[in-house]
């Protein structure tokens, strides 16, 4: 689509749009006028960051270079939490976690934005890739919907054999899991909830009737029409001014169709997942506004590289979430024990049935490495398989394993929990241990985005530990001597 055409679209959206721009200061204001949330939430983003960055350095410096500092950074935290919580009483941990509550609850809900950046470019790396036929594509499918099977199965048959009898456990209903995500899924764009029995002295009351969800997407619409009217106007305006438009261009481009994203019918969402859809749009962004000008990655000052930088603070996050839920998961030793042996067993599982059949030469289902290499991280967070892949080396594509990563996710939040029901003798579908535990291993964080929406939050609670657990055990495998070396070989590299 041409500049002008372009232009043209983006003049009208902001002349409908115009009275949206009172929405702009809800970017950062609290309601009462005040920036005591946003300061916080930023703070303590901050602190976080800062942390990962430092534990970073530090296994640069002792050559514990195997170690990705994202999973050391998020481990260190929980233990740190767990530690204190042993030493000096869970309230005085329950403190230290509320203080990092509002940059843990940022850096959760906008976790899909710091992961969108290596999809932005993956059509680049399918180009990459030599002309294969039908039947590699093929095989490469099959391997996907087999693998979360047996991933699923495995983990959930396991799982079932250690799990005790399901305790008759309270599930909350939708409104009230609603409530309880509030700051996750349903608080601000900018992190902090909105304080329904505070007294609002600083906006009207027509536009606090606006959700502040709602409020932050007309501002990034605002936002983003007048930045594609710079653009398409280019050619008119100082040079100086072309980066920052395109880089505001592509900003609220991966920004705003995120946050739109998500205003789709769940059961559209676990197929055109958000992520999905953020990706795809920042890419025509980053073409609209070409190289030239802004491009989305630029080594470490392109607006790709900017998102992408908070996302190991991101899942460092983790392990403030992983504390907050071990009622759940750790504190009963036989949940600990089934959950914990399950998670190792999986991250074993996962990497080792890839690797016999899909890498492995002499398997009917083997494809070629640039493809089935990617697939040995398709059952972990995309955080994590980031981290394995760059452990197996420069021929494992990142962006190929997170499209991989997410299909899986896909398939496992929409036949996850039909598969244990489908099959009673071999699992114990009605315990909440089980569904965590087999989800989180098989379909990380958009499985449990799934156990969320069905309204299961105890299995959510538990997937989401075990996802992180799982991740670090697939890790920690491919860590050990011998095991990338053995891959590789596999693999005829």
């Amino acid at each position: 689509m041409s500049k002008p055409v372009v232009g043209a679209v983006a003049a009208a959206v902001l002349v409908q749009r115009i009275r949206d721009v009172k929405h702009l200061r809800r970017l950062v204001l609290d309601t009462d006028g005040g920036i005591d949330s946003f300061i916080k939430m930023w703070s303590t983003a901050g602190v976080i960051y800062v942390y990962e960055r430092l534990v970073a350095k530090v296994l640069l410096r002792l050559g514990l270079v195997k170690m990705p500092s994202t999973l050391a950074a998020m481990l260190s935290v929980f233990a740190f939490l767990r530690s204190t919580q042993k030493l000096c009483g869970r309230e005085q941990s329950d403190t230290i976690s509320k203080l990092l509550k509002p940059g843990v609850d940022f850096l959760g809900k906008w976790m899909g934005l710091f992961l969108a950046p290596p999809l932005v470019s993956l059509d680049a790396s399918i180009k990459a890739l030599p002309p294969y036929s039908g039947a590699v594509w093929g095989k490469t499918v099959s391997l996907l919907a087999l693998g979360w099977t047996a991933t699923h199965s495995a983990a959930g048959a396991v799982a079932s054999a250690l799990a005790p009898a399901p305790a008759s456990k309270k599930m909350l209903e939708p409104k009230e899991e609603a409530k309880a995500t509030n700051g996750v899924n349903g608080g601000s764009s900018n992190g902090h909830a909105i304080d329904g029995d505070k007294k609002k002295v600083s906006f009207p009351a027509a536009e606090l009737a606006i959700p502040q969800d709602e409020a932050v997407r007309r501002a990034w619409v605002v936002i983003g029409s007048a930045a594609y009217l710079g653009v398409s106007c280019s050619s008119v305006l100082p040079s100086s001014l072309h980066r920052p438009l395109g880089q505001l261009c592509e900003a609220s481009t991966t920004i705003g169709s995120l946050a739109h994203a998500k205003l789709l019918p769940d059961a559209l969402q676990r197929v055109f997942h958000p992520l999905v859809i953020c990706a795809v749009t920042s890419n025509l962004a980053s073409r609209f506004v070409g190289d030239e000008i802004a491009p989305y990655f630029d080594a470490g000052r392109g607006v790709g590289d900017l998102f992408f930088k908070w996302l190991p603070a991101a899942v460092t996050s983790l392990g403030v979430r992983m504390y907050d839920t071990t009622g759940k998961w750790l504190d009963d030793p036989n949940d600990f024990k089934c959950v914990i042996t399950t998670c190792g067993m999986s991250g074993c599982f996962s990497v080792f049935a890839t690797a016999m059949g899909a890498v492995s030469p002499q398997s009917p289902l083997s494809i070629p490495h640039p493809l089935s290499l990617p697939l040995l991280h398709r059952s972990v967070m995309s955080a994590l398989g980031i981290e394995g892949s760059k452990a197996i080396g420069a021929e494992c594509d990142p962006k190929l394993a997170i499209a991989s990563i997410l299909i899986t996710g896909c398939i496992g939040a929409s036949l996850g929990n039909s598969l244990l029901q489908l099959f009673p003798a071999v699992f114990k579908a009605e315990s909440p241990l089980v569904r965590g535990v087999a989800m989180g291993c098989s379909a990380h964080s958009i499985g449990t985005a799934g156990l969320i929406t069905n309204g299961d939050t105890d299995a959510a609670a538990i997937s989401g530990a075990s996802m992180c657990l799982a991740g670090t055990a697939h890790v920690m495998v491919l860590s050990l001597p011998g095991v990338v070396p053995t891959i590789r070989s596999l693999a005829g590299i």
